[in-house]
């Protein structure tokens, strides 16, 4: 959620408030250490009623807003409303002691996320596995602690773990602001990637300010098809089909793909030169984000070309409040290389960037400290950002993509979603 809400204010918003970022980060992990070594006084309750409240009113705004929606986000957002307002309760103690249970959830979020990271990290081999497999197996400690009562009694396992939460920040917004420090003006911060030391794309050092905030001509449009969708006679498998693959009963997989379109001009579908064929015998073998799983990619030629060679696209996503100069100096720095990689370099992960890269500085000329308020509280940033970890972790997918796109595009235009909501409140009438 960090890098997102770094993007969204642009470079020069957020060059000149590192010194903020660091200071906030310093602060947290001052807590954090003090929570953690007095963790048998009174900061430890004090720590917990912090953290319970605030899951309870958010649990609280996700119900309110929930309302609000229809189909399936209106049962997630209801779903997760729900689970914040359990989770707000054990931390509590409302309406009794919940120490051992809050203690047994934690440990399950623990093994659950250290599964997935070892399980991923060990399959894809995406760059950097072997530090993502070593925090999955430090996950894994902390949940071996938290089950075994060791060293610390189960009263004070949610004020250990909020320690933990605050360490973690402050590492991040120290992290996130020293870099911050040594961009010079005019930085583009989604061609730099803040926390790894390598550029995945070009960009122009000083872009031309008329022309980075122009207002867009046309909608940027993200076309989703879906693996389920594409699927015909398929084994029913809700999640991995979601999100990942969908089988069919006589051996073929699909991914799906995502594509972007911006005008006549700019179209964005990047494809294997040679149709992979997938299967259940080597879908585990493709996976792998290693350069032998390289392969020379070709871009596609335009939307209509693409309907016409295979079927209208299952979902289109549109956005009218991007930036088309960022958008534009992306693509001619990523058509460069055209290799595709299955789980590293795919059709999705160029969407994402370029989704990224469009809507760089879009909260720029509004208020900061205002805006940035309004975005830690609001729901689909935490999606978002969710949904960024779990891809990140394991790879971009055109189901990944389309939740991800989804929630950006209502954080960032969400007077355009309401219309389109209450639209479909009038049909139905």
């Amino acid at each position: 959620m960090f890098r997102l809400a770094l993007i969204f204010f642009g470079g020069d918003s957020l060059i000149r408030r590192w010194k903020f970022f660091v200071t906030v980060g310093l602060l947290a992990g001052f807590f954090g250490i003090v929570l953690l070594i007095d963790l048998h006084d009174g900061v430890a309750d004090i720590a917990a009623e912090v953290l319970g409240g605030a899951l309870l009113l958010q649990g609280l705004f996700e119900l309110v807003a929930g309302t609000a929606h229809t189909r399936l986000r209106r049962r997630l957002q209801m779903l997760r409303g729900f689970a914040m307002l359990v989770v707000a309760c054990l931390v509590l103690d409302f309406p009794w002691n919940n120490s051992i249970t809050a203690g047994a959830l934690f440990a399950a979020a623990f093994i659950f996320n250290g599964m997935l990271r070892i399980g991923s990290s060990w399959l894809i081999r995406y760059p950097a596995w072997r530090r993502s497999c070593m925090l999955g197996c430090v996950y894994l400690v902390m949940a071996a602690l938290l089950l075994t009562r060791w060293p610390l009694p189960d009263a004070l396992n949610v004020s250990f773990c909020v320690g933990l939460a605050l360490l973690t920040t402050a590492w991040v917004l120290v992290r996130g602001g020293w870099k911050l420090r040594s961009l010079p003006p005019g930085s583009a911060l989604a061609s730099i990637e803040l926390y790894h030391h390598q550029r995945y794309l070009t960009s122009h050092a000083n872009p031309d300010p008329a022309a980075s905030h122009a207002p867009p001509a046309e909608p940027m449009i993200v076309h989703v098809w879906t693996a389920v969708a594409a699927t015909a006679d398929r084994i029913k498998l809700p999640v991995i089909e979601r999100y990942i693959v969908a089988l069919s009963r006589t051996g073929n997989a699909s991914s799906g793909h995502t594509a972007l379109e911006c005008g006549p001009g700019l179209y964005i579908s990047h494809h294997p030169r040679e149709r992979l064929r997938i299967n259940a015998q080597n879908a585990l073998q493709q996976a792998r984000a290693t350069p032998e799983n390289n392969r020379p990619g070709h871009w596609g030629d335009s939307y209509v070309a693409e309907e016409t060679k295979t079927r209208p696209s299952t979902v289109k996503i549109r956005f009218r409040v991007y930036s088309p100069y960022y958008l534009q100096t992306f693509w001619d720095g990523y058509r460069q290389d055209d290799t595709y990689n299955f789980t590293h370099r795919n059709c999705s992960s160029v969407v994402v960037q370029a989704v990224d890269a469009a809507l760089e500085g879009v909260f720029a000329d509004k208020p900061f400290w205002r805006t940035m308020l309004r975005l830690m509280f609001h729901p689909d940033m935490w999606l978002a950002g969710s949904v960024r970890v779990r891809a990140e972790s394991l790879a971009w997918s055109p189901g990944l993509v389309l939740d991800y796109v989804s929630a950006v595009r209502r954080v960032t235009d969400p007077r355009y979603d309401l219309r389109l909501h209450l639209a479909r409140r009038w049909r139905a009438k």
